[in-house]
Parts: C-alpha cells; structure tokens; sequence
C-alpha cells in the first residue's frame, strides 16, 4: 500500500490555495464592519464572507484527497 503521489500534490495545491484565503477574509470582514458602521457599504463584508466560505470548502476538499492519497487501496 503505497501513497498516491499525484492525489497527494492534487490535496497539497488545494490545501495552498486555502492558506492565502483563511488570512485575507477576516481582514476583508473587519473592514466590512468598520465600512457598515461609517458608510453603510456592503461589499467588503460580503466578499469577506464569500472568501471565508471558498478558504473553508478548499480546505476540506484538500484534507479529503490528502486522505484518499494515503488511504485509498487500489
């Protein structure tokens, strides 16, 4: 049984693209509540929250092949 190295980079890229979004959301949803509060805008706590659901779906999407790389039998 040995570790599928494709699988393994596939979750890796995955798991990188992820990093980038779990630092950039909260400051994006930071910076939509002081927006709200001064001038009632919208969008940057929106796009925070996007960014912070697409950094959460990236990151378990990577962690399940990263598994099935290591665990999966064929």
């Amino acid at each position: 049984m040995g570790t599928d190295r494709k699988e393994l980079t596939r979750g890796l890229k995955y798991e990188l693209a992820a990093l980038p979004l779990l630092l950039i959301a909260p400051i994006l949803i930071t910076i939509g509540f002081k927006a709200i509060k001064l001038q009632n805008n919208y969008l940057w706590l929106i796009l925070g929250i996007i960014l912070a659901i697409a950094a959460i779906v990236l990151g378990f999407l990577g962690i399940r092949i990263i598994l099935n790389a290591f665990f999966n039998s064929k």
